[in-house]
Parts: structure tokens; C-alpha cells; sequence
């Protein structure tokens, strides 16, 4: 059985198999989603990096799909100041998707390249490229009617200041 964080996971490594020959110190890794500029900042500070996050999950009685972005982020250098260096690792990544080997997959279906530049991300030096690409599943790629394999929620305990106010709050999931 495969689940979301199965295939992203999977999705990763294919990038970094694909590119770490090539690349060998650029920053592989999953990313929840979408950036801030926080995040991004934060980020930058390990360029080159390809982010890669699963967006979305389409299910219908004629296919089923996955959509990924991997983020690619890219610092300029003195000798490089178009950002040149990010459509090489983009033109890189672009074949490492279509050539990877999704075991639950039956085919990439698209990929979608799309620059992000910004005044603000070009104020510290940065660019960032959303890569968007989707891959066709088969149909028994995630088995549904199970909770096998999930932790039991069984409440909350927490404090929070507000203010000079600590509140406590506790839940339970008991009926």
C-alpha cells in the first residue's frame, strides 16, 4: 500500500539520484508547499536547492494523478547575474523527471516551468523557479478504506500566553 508520503518521498529521490551526479552540493529535499519571504530567506541560504513539494492529488473513474512543484532556488554571482546558472539545473531537472521511474506511475503527463522573479527575491540576490510536473497513476496506487498504520489522536494538551494570561486547554477524542 502507498500513501502521499510515500510518493513524494519517492519523487525526491528520483531528483536527487537524477541530479547529485551532477550537482553534488545542491540541496535536495521535500518542502511542504508553497514560500514566504521569510522562508525564503531562510532557504537561500543553502542554494543551489531543488524543494520539492506534492501539491495535489486528483482521483477520477478515468485516472488518477499527482501534481508536484519542485522549487528551485538559485543564487546569482557576481559572474552571473541573469541567474543563468537556474535554466541549467531546470534544464537538468526537466530530464530527470521525464526519465525517472515511478513504480506506481504509468507515465508523466506534463511539466510547467514557471520564473518567480521578483524585485524583493532580486534584492537578496535570489531567484526562484516553480517547476510544476504530474505524474499518471495506476490505478491501485493508494488503497482507500484503511486506517492501518495511523497514530490514534487521542487528545491535546497545551498552554498558551496571552499577554500576561497563561490559558491551559486540554481536549480528549473520548465520546
Amino acid at each position: 500500500m502507498s500513501n502521499y508520503l510515500t510518493v513524494r518521498d519517492a519523487a525526491v529521490e528520483q531528483i536527487r539520484a537524477g541530479l547529485l551526479p551532477v550537482y553534488p552540493k545542491m540541496t535536495i529535499e521535500a518542502h511542504p508547499g508553497v514560500f514566504t519571504e521569510q522562508s525564503i530567506k531562510r532557504d537561500a541560504q543553502r542554494t543551489p536547492a531543488v524543494l520539492t513539494s506534492l501539491v495535489k492529488y486528483f482521483e477520477s473513474s478515468e485516472r488518477n494523478s499527482v501534481t508536484f512543484v519542485s522549487w528551485v532556488l538559485y543564487r546569482a554571482s557576481s559572474e552571473d547575474k541573469l541567474y543563468d546558472g537556474a535554466l541549467k539545473i531546470i534544464s537538468a531537472l526537466s530530464l530527470v523527471i521525464r526519465k525517472a521511474d515511478f513504480d506506481l506511475a504509468i507515465k508523466d503527463t506534463a511539466i510547467e516551468t514557471e520564473c518567480l522573479y521578483s524585485g524583493t527575491l532580486d534584492a537578496i540576490n535570489i531567484t526562484l523557479w516553480a517547476v510544476r510536473w504530474e505524474l499518471v497513476l495506476g490505478e491501485r496506487a493508494f488503497k482507500h478504506g484503511s486506517l492501518e498504520g495511523l497514530d490514534e489522536i487521542e487528545g491535546f494538551d497545551g498552554t498558551a500566553s496571552v499577554g500576561v494570561v497563561e490559558i491551559n486547554d486540554h481536549v480528549t477524542m473520548e465520546d
